[in-house]
Parts: C-alpha cells; structure tokens; sequence
C-alpha cells in the first residue's frame, strides 16, 4: 500500500472515530430541557423545523437529504411526543405543515447552547485561524460527502 493510501485510511479512520464518538455521547439520547431523550437526528430535524418554521413534509425531507417516508416517520415519532405541530395549510387542503410546539423550541434552544458551547470550544482552539479551518473542514467534509455518495449509489441517507 502506498503512503497517500495510507493517509486516506487514516482520514477515514479519524472520521468514523468522530462518527463513534457523537454516537457514544448521544447513546440513549440527550435530554435537552423536556426530560424526552433524543437522537442527534431528532434534535437536528427539531432544529431544522425551528429554523423554517411550516416547511411542508417534502421540503423538509429535502432540507434534510432523507426520504420523505423517513422524514415521515420521524415527524410521526416527535409529534407523538409533543415536539413537533401538523397542520394543514391554508390555501391547500392536502399539505400538512410541520412547526414547533412550545415543547420543541425548548429543545431548539438547548440544542442551540449545545452548539454555541461547541463553537466557543473550537474558537478558543484556533483563534484567529477559526474561519479559514472552518472553510477547509466544510470544503474537505463536502468534497469527501459528494464523493462517498457517487461511490455508494449516490441515494438520500435513510
């Protein structure tokens, strides 16, 4: 094997080490102010809700690169639990609109503090260097997305 081989194994490596490690420290859930216990992709749709408030189901799915029977069942599981709003929309009898419950932008705003305290982790590493590595982690991050999804088929992820 060669050594930029080498060095794109250990690239992969380190990312599914991040994988594992958001994984290890959601495992179970986060509570973030409800006492509900949610996964990273529930609190980032309750984000995304929050930030588009009465997004249609198919936009939704889109903002969030997942089909729409997956966005779906998600919206299902966090109105059951009282995070998310249906409703149909005014001017169309079939498009349901997804918001907020006052439940849900409790969680959005701890899920918000989470990031900040995150952010402010990252910006006291790199200091005067936080902006141009952020630019280069999002140009490598969706590089590297882009080209895993021609690899594996190019599908939404599930």
């Amino acid at each position: 094997m060669d050594d930029l081989q080498n060095t794109f194994n250990r690239v992969q490596d380190k990312l599914l080490a991040i994988v594992d490690l958001i994984n290890t420290g959601h495992k179970g859930g986060v509570d973030y102010g409800t006492g509900d216990l949610l996964t990273p992709v529930e609190a980032h749709t309750i984000q995304a809700v929050g930030d588009n408030q009465g997004l249609n189901l198919t936009t939704l799915a889109e903002t969030m690169n997942v089909t729409k029977a997956t966005m779906s069942e998600r919206v299902k599981k966090l109105s059951r639990q009282g995070l998310l709003r249906k409703s149909k929309a005014l001017d169309n009898r079939k498009e349901i609109l997804i918001t907020l419950s006052d439940k849900g932008r409790l969680v959005q705003k701890g899920h918000e503090e989470t990031h900040r305290k995150m952010f402010k982790f990252f910006t006291s590493h790199y200091g005067d260097q936080t902006q141009e590595q952020l630019e280069l982690f999002n140009r490598a991050f969706n590089d590297y997305l882009r080209l895993a999804r021609s690899i594996e088929g190019g599908g939404k992820r599930e």
